[in-house]
């Protein structure tokens, strides 16, 4: 058996300057991926991720965004990302472990990256990689030539069904909640997650190969939506709410081709059965099921050493009618990225911009990084919300600025 260790020692500092000015974090991570290669076909693979945040014992406790509850939250961190055994073999490889399954290439947002739920300790700016919640599951990748054409055919299969993470209630990252009229208290009842139990498995499929020079794959999920819907009723002036987990199908698949400088991307993702929340205050009727349609489309740009990418997201509810849903029947994004190199590739400045066409608020996060050696990169950067409500305008008074130094190993 042979061992390999490799990892990063990061800090991560932000300041908020809008809203109450202050420090986000001063985040001092550690990365470590320990490997090992146990004979000539099995391997094993891991990566934990831990940090100790100091901006959490520069300011005193208060009783809005910063009391004892959600400094403990955001002070320290401890988790393995990943864990797990491979055995390679000639036409298929086989995976057992806690693992990230990644479907699907969107930037910043996601349709079939739906298996991993994310930790939203900050909204979506972390890095996909660190905050998807690893899953421990089975997954088998099995490799066919069929008439001189390259097919792949994945399976998996989790007993780990988990809920995405949200951040905890009154802090900067919370999503907003308000009460509805005649209410004037929320009571939250215990909530319904699924966990290890063999009814509530979630397992997928999904097939890859390139013809005519198109990257095609489809794609099948059957699992619990990552994020709660919420059955609520009013009693008397007090709302009582239980966050439920609800099971749904999802098809899609994607595309992609190369036209010279030029590459075009798709994603699609139907969603059968989704739970959409209403807006009708009845344990019976504050959530329905409904078939959704999410839909990506991508062009990317690529001359010399520029990058230039545009995303449009669309999501449509089918049959929404009645006026009751929390979410339009219609809504959507649109992203541009752009990105180049300097310095031999040195300083990498890029620039995401993402709106939402629904509520007209966006997110646009430029930043640049500098490679000062193979081992060392620093990064400075900004996030600048916009817009008064809605997915990025709830944030308006979260602007920070950001500095990334890096040591890896």
């Amino acid at each position: 058996m042979e061992w390999t260790l490799h990892g990063a020692v990061k800090n991560e500092t932000a300041y908020f300057t809008s809203g109450n000015k202050r420090l986000d974090k001063i985040q001092n991570r550690l990365e470590l991926k320990p490997e090992a290669v146990i004979g000539s076909q099995w391997e094993f693979r891991s990566r934990f991720l831990g940090w100790y945040d100091a901006a959490m014992d520069v300011y005193a406790d208060n009783t809005t965004d910063l009391t004892p509850g959600i400094k403990r939250h955001y002070r320290t961190y401890l988790a393995s990302k990943e864990a797990y055994l491979m055995y390679m073999a000639d036409s298929f490889d086989f995976r057992l472990g806690q693992q990230q399954i990644v479907w699907g290439e969107t930037d910043g947002l996601r349709l079939l990256d739906i298996i991993n739920p994310l930790d939203q300790r900050e909204f979506i700016l972390d890095d996909f990689l660190d905050s998807r919640i690893g899953l421990w599951a089975a997954r088998l990748n099995y490799y066919a030539d069929l008439n001189g054409v390259e097919h792949e055919f994945e399976f998996v299969l989790t007993p780990d069904a988990r809920p995405a993470k949200f951040a905890p209630s009154g802090s900067r990252w919370a999503y907003a909640q308000s009460l509805p009229t005649g209410a004037t208290s929320q009571r939250l009842l215990a909530s319904k997650e699924p966990g290890w139990a063999l009814g509530n498995m979630e397992y997928g499929f999904a097939w890859r190969s390139n013809l005519d020079g198109w990257d095609l794959s489809l794609n099948y999920f059957y699992g619990w939506r990552d994020t709660p819907n919420l059955s609520s009723q009013l009693e008397g002036t007090v709302l009582v709410t239980q966050a439920r987990h609800l099971r749904m199908h999802t098809v899609g698949g994607s595309f992609a081709n190369a036209f010279g400088a030029l590459v075009l991307r798709g994603e699609a993702a139907v969603n059968l059965r989704e739970g959409i929340d209403t807006n009708v205050l009845s344990y019976t009727a504050s959530v329905v099921r409904k078939t959704t349609v999410n839909a990506a489309l991508v062009a990317e740009y690529t001359k010399n050493n520029w990058v230039i990418s545009s995303q449009v997201f669309i999501r449509h509810i089918a049959g929404a009618g009645g006026g009751s849903l929390t979410e339009d029947e219609t809504s959507g994004f649109v992203t541009l990225r752009v990105a180049t190199d300097f310095m031999n590739e040195k300083l990498k400045p890029e620039v995401l911009l993402l709106a939402d066409w629904a509520d007209g608020g966006w997110l646009m996060r430029p930043k640049a990084s500098y490679e000062f050696s193979d081992a060392w990169v620093g990064t400075l950067g900004a996030d600048i919300f916009a817009g008064s409500a809605g997915f990025f305008g709830q944030f308006a008074a979260n602007d920070r600025i950001y500095t990334e130094i890096e040591w890896s190993f």
